[in-house]
């Protein structure tokens, strides 16, 4: 199966998983539906940006699953009852409920359960959460991608303690506190105007200085709730600093930046870019990828960046690509250690013609590389079938 935009559906696409809209919903719609123009429009007016589809070109393709169905679902409803509840409370009030806390705790635990399953494999994180809207996704996918990233930084240069000693023991219990602090660290921005967060241009600087409230709004939130430990909101507050000194909001470098912030902003900043916005579309994650390893040493911690860009796929499962030969390709496979070169089945020649599927694993040959990603699934899909290609407009 493939990851398709809606926009790009056409009449008698396939679905390959459900599709929800709400945590706490029915799926608006099945696996194996296939999809109307009725269909697409509905998906459209949920807020549904891209969908898994299941056709003769993907046979065979099937993404890592880092969370288990039930995982991502009980925590898409936890972060959304936490959200919530700050929301209805008087202004000013807004604080988190110690029920809220504790089922936080609980949903962390069931992620890092999940991750430590697959520490082994390669991060394909092309479709890491289906939930309704940006910040229930960001927020679960942030929460999954700063777990796996914090799990393997420990491991291998162990967790840092008050005395900036670093230690190797007691691993399991970090985790926990970290991934509470990345379920909440956007809850900070319930108290930014929506017509902020959803301005689909530019911002002014008196909206920036809003918007980079945020972190201080969620400790604020979170400053009555006693069970909260302060390795989560030390995520909650520093999850924008720099390891150059350039973030906010308190302008802290290098080591000074808690280790937890530092795994929080790769993940946060490589989320952002990769999903859905109101002002602009989502990059692919090679993008993301790109620039997160270009940051090393200036705005990212130089050892999650090494781990980050040995794990993370920047071509994950079903990306359509283009070759150094011209040809066209689908991934099909993510194997740790060769991230980078992925293996392809190849679809159509230079020109464009569909040819028998073959496979091609880019970490076993030495002259054919991924020089781009194409972006035009569609036309990828009918080189694939076979059918006629799409009238250039």
């Amino acid at each position: 199966m493939r990851r398709v935009a809606v926009e790009m559906l056409e009449p008698g696409d396939r679905l390959g998983r459900d599709v929800h809209a709400n945590p706490d919903a029915p799926p608006l719609l099945r696996a194996g539906v296939r999809v109307s123009e009725g269909y697409r429009r509905s998906l459209q007016r949920a807020g549904i940006v891209a969908v898994w589809v299941d056709d003769a070109i993907s046979a065979g393709i099937e993404p890592l699953e880092i969370l288990e169905e039930p995982t991502r679902r009980r925590a898409a409803a936890a972060i959304h009852e936490a959200f919530r509840r700050v929301t209805l409370a008087p202004p000013g009030d807004g604080e988190l409920p110690a029920d809220v806390v504790e089922e936080m705790s609980e949903v962390a635990e069931l992620i890092i359960h999940d991750i430590t399953r697959n520490v082994h494999s390669a991060l394909a994180l092309n479709d890491l959460a289906t939930a309704d809207g940006y910040t229930l996704k960001h927020s679960l996918a942030v929460t999954t991608l700063g777990l796996s990233l914090g799990l393997r930084v420990m491991r291998k240069y162990g967790w840092i303690d008050a005395c900036g000693r670093r230690r190797f023991d007691d691993l399991e219990s970090r985790l926990s506190p970290l991934g509470v602090g990345l379920l909440l660290h956007d809850i900070g921005k319930l108290a930014v105007p929506p017509e902020i967060l959803r301005k689909p241009g530019p911002l002014t600087e008196d909206e920036w200085q809003a918007m980079r409230a945020h972190p201080m709004h969620g400790v604020r939130i979170l400053h009555k709730a006693d069970d909260i430990s302060p390795l989560a909101r030390a995520v909650v507050r520093s999850h924008h600093e720099r390891w150059d000194g350039s973030g906010y909001p308190d302008g802290k470098a290098g080591a000074d930046i808690h280790q937890f912030a530092r795994i929080a902003a790769v993940a946060d900043v490589f989320d952002a870019l990769t999903s859905d916005r109101c002002y602009r579309p989502a990059a692919a994650p090679r993008y993301g990828y790109d620039l997160v390893v270009g940051g090393a040493g200036q705005h990212f911690d130089p050892e999650v960046v090494e781990i980050f860009q040995s794990v993370v796929a920047p071509y994950p499962p079903a990306t359509c690509v283009v070759l150094s030969d011209g040809s066209i390709g689908l991934v099909t496979d993510v194997r740790p250690g060769a991230v980078r070169q992925p293996v392809v089945r190849v679809i159509a020649d230079p020109s464009g013609v569909p040819v028998p599927p073959s496979e091609i694993d880019l970490s076993r040959v030495r002259d054919i590389t991924i020089v781009s990603v194409n972006t035009d699934r569609i036309a990828c899909a009918r080189q694939g079938d076979g059918l006629p290609r799409r009238p250039a407009a």
